[in-house]
């Protein structure tokens, strides 16, 4: 069994990680042992070299292309993407950023986002990232989504009925037992998986549904209705 979960950033991509390797068994692949970069050359080159061990599971941000899910499907490698609501995924962005600013090792130095470093949700670095910097997240998603080359899991749903939403992707990829889907999200309980792995610490904050209605202002609404509406909606959510 081989996972790759391929979506935008800040949609619950460590969740959902250890929820499959929970469920499946499979070794949590750490960023030493994972291809660099974005380059669906790069990712050939070190799964048709042995890379990609057998009951392996990891996460990377890659764009979608026919090329990679050719080169997963050639190789037994499952697709899954997990999708969130842009507003919340706006937010987590911005703290992920403001807690990233003093890591050595973060490996998006220089992105649009590095501007919101020290600045606040409402500045305006943040609002030109919102109306510019963001889209991208937003378009990786709807791309993954209308692709039909990846299991889809919505964050929401995960927070809303974890075992009917975990058991409906792991029927797409391979069931498994209901004794594993509770295992798994028993295991993978906010506060369990920051304990297990203390260097997401820096990544997961609040882990919520929602917590956008506590940092976004009538301001912050108003560029996701006239930049983002048609992305929002592409992706399945409200527009608010």
């Amino acid at each position: 069994m081989k996972i790759l979960i391929v979506a935008p950033p800040k949609t619950g991509n460590s969740w959902l990680k250890c929820l499959l390797s929970a469920a499946y068994g499979l070794e949590w692949l750490t960023s030493e042992k994972v291809p660099d970069g974005t380059e669906v050359s790069d990712f050939r080159a070190w799964v048709e070299s042995g890379g990609f061990p057998e009951n392996g599971v990891f996460h990377h941000h890659y764009d979608f292309s026919e090329e990679l899910c050719d080169v997963a499907e050639a190789n037994g490698i499952h697709l899954a993407t997990i999708l969130r609501d842009p507003y919340d995924t706006f937010v987590s962005r911005y703290f992920f950023t403001q807690a990233q600013a003093d890591n050595p090792n973060r490996s998006e130095k220089g992105a649009s986002h590095d501007a919101m470093i020290g600045k606040g949700i409402d500045s305006p670095e943040a609002m030109h990232y919102l109306s510019h910097g963001f889209t991208g997240t937003l378009e990786k998603g709807i791309e993954w989504l209308n692709s039909g080359r990846s299991v889809v899991v919505r964050y929401e749903n995960l927070h809303a009925d974890p075992v009917a939403e975990l058991t409906h992707a792991t029927t797409q990829i391979q069931p498994v037992g209901r004794d594993r889907i509770l295992h798994a999200i028993q295991v993978c309980q906010a506060d369990n998986l920051l304990q297990a792995r203390k260097g997401l610490k820096r990544r997961i904050r609040s882990a919520t549904v929602g917590d956008w209605r506590n940092h976004l202002n009538e301001e912050h609404l108003r560029v996701f209705r006239e930049t983002h509406a048609d992305r929002i909606r592409a992706l399945g959510y409200e527009v608010q």
